[in-house]
């Protein structure tokens, strides 16, 4: 067994690869050579276009010439490779079709048009061209041969992501320092806020004010609960066409109680006539049959409306109207709008220590993920260098981001 660092996995991956890759390297070469000679000699039929147009009319020779230049063109932008390689010389395959395919579809346009003293350079030109189909079949048999080389090759660029996969220690330690740094000043102005606002609270008479906002809350309960059996025929009424004549102000009541009943209560007149207006429609409705209701519930809405109609809610409103007396009065103060504003100013130190919390959390996230890609890859490797070397490698990964993963935790 052989225990590798990663630079020290890269040199020795490299040299067995060319161990391994040296017949089809030895093969290859020669039909690089042969693309390369066809590609001059392309060339040459080009700069022999040019210089034999200079000899036609005006038209002829700016039709030789613009072929001779788009023949420039297409060869300057074939990717000859240096370096040898299975998917470089896959891709050469690639590239040599795409050089076959652009050639001919200029010289479709073109060729027709030349003047014939030009026959000769086409037939040269043709014939360097089946050296490239020549050569890409050779390439394609080539690749089949040798098809297993490609599955090596891949494993030095996963060698190559691994190699990535352990970088960033900096960055990663330089983010944790700025987003604790940005935490521990989020958390003094959290303190600050919340000190400010609990002093407030204790010093000024702006517990009443927030017991009435707890009171409200509490109303506003106790009317959803007592208007829950008249919920659902209400929906229904207010959705189908039952003929039964509703006002104005008892559709809009049916409406506003049913999404805010504590305001709805607390706005009405005494007596809520809009409201009771709305339920004797509605009352009609059920008891004309004009509303599709199980009879069980469309009994107990009956009930619950004559209840209402008789003051089912007269206390709660009463209740209501003296809570938003006491609002409104407190409203104008400067008690109330210093109370709005420390607490306006404590939520928002909340929210921006809990942000500044989730980025460290996020960070520790994406730490976690990248150990978890570097194991994958590590262990891939070895068993992808055991299947095609025969030999047993360790890959010794260095130190790992693991321990930035403790400066990520939250308290």
């Amino acid at each position: 067994m052989t225990t590798l660092t990663i630079p020290q996995l890269e040199k020795w991956f490299r040299k067995r690869l060319r161990a391994k890759s040296k017949d089809f390297i030895k093969k290859a070469e020669k039909t690089y050579k042969v693309v390369d000679r066809a590609l001059k000699d392309v060339q040459s039929v080009a700069r022999d276009l040019r210089n034999a147009s200079s000899d036609d009319d005006a038209e002829v020779e700016g039709i030789a010439t613009r072929f001779a230049m788009k023949i420039d063109e297409i060869v300057a932008e074939f990717d000859l490779r240096k370096e040898i390689t299975y998917e470089g010389t896959e891709a050469m395959q690639a590239e040599i079709q795409r050089f076959i395919q652009e050639l001919w579809g200029a010289g479709a346009r073109w060729i027709k048009r030349m003047d014939k003293r030009h026959k000769g350079a086409i037939k040269q030109l043709d014939a360097y061209m089946k050296d490239l189909i020549n050569a890409m079949k050779t390439i394609g048999k080539l690749l089949y041969e040798y098809s297993w080389l490609k599955d090596i090759e891949r494993i030095g660029a996963r060698i190559e992501t691994l190699r990535d996969l352990t970088y960033g220690r900096e960055l990663y330690e330089e983010s944790i320092r700025q987003v604790l740094s940005r935490i521990e000043q989020a958390q003094r102005e959290y303190e600050e806020a919340k000190k400010a606002l609990e002093e407030f609270r204790t010093t000024s008479n702006v517990s009443e004010i927030l017991s009435l906002d707890e009171q409200a809350d509490h109303l506003s309960g106790l009317l959803r609960m007592k208007l829950n059996t008249l919920k659902k025929p209400v929906k229904k009424f207010l959705q189908h066409d039952t003929g039964v004549r509703v006002s104005p102000a008892g559709s809009r009541a049916l409406n506003d109680y049913f999404e805010n009943p504590y305001h709805a209560i607390a706005e009405e007149p005494d007596g809520y006539p809009g409201l009771i207006e709305g339920l004797e429609a509605l009352k009609q409705a059920i008891e004309e049959g004009k509303l599709p209701l199980k009879d069980r519930l469309a009994r107990r809405a009956i009930e619950e409306i004559e209840r209402i109609k008789k003051g089912g809610l007269a206390d709660l409103q009463a209740q209501a109207k003296d809570v938003e007396s006491k609002r409104r009065a407190y409203a104008g103060s400067d008690v109330y709008k210093k109370a709005a504003e420390l607490e306006e100013r404590f939520e928002e130190a909340r929210k921006n220590l809990e942000y500044h919390k989730n980025d460290l959390l996020r960070i520790r996230d994406e730490i976690q993920r990248q150990l978890e890609k570097v194991t994958e890859f590590r262990e891939r490797i070895e068993k992808e260098i055991e299947d095609a070397f025969g030999e047993t490698v360790t890959i010794d990964v260095g130190e790992t981001l693991e321990p930035l993963l403790v400066k990520c935790a939250i308290d």
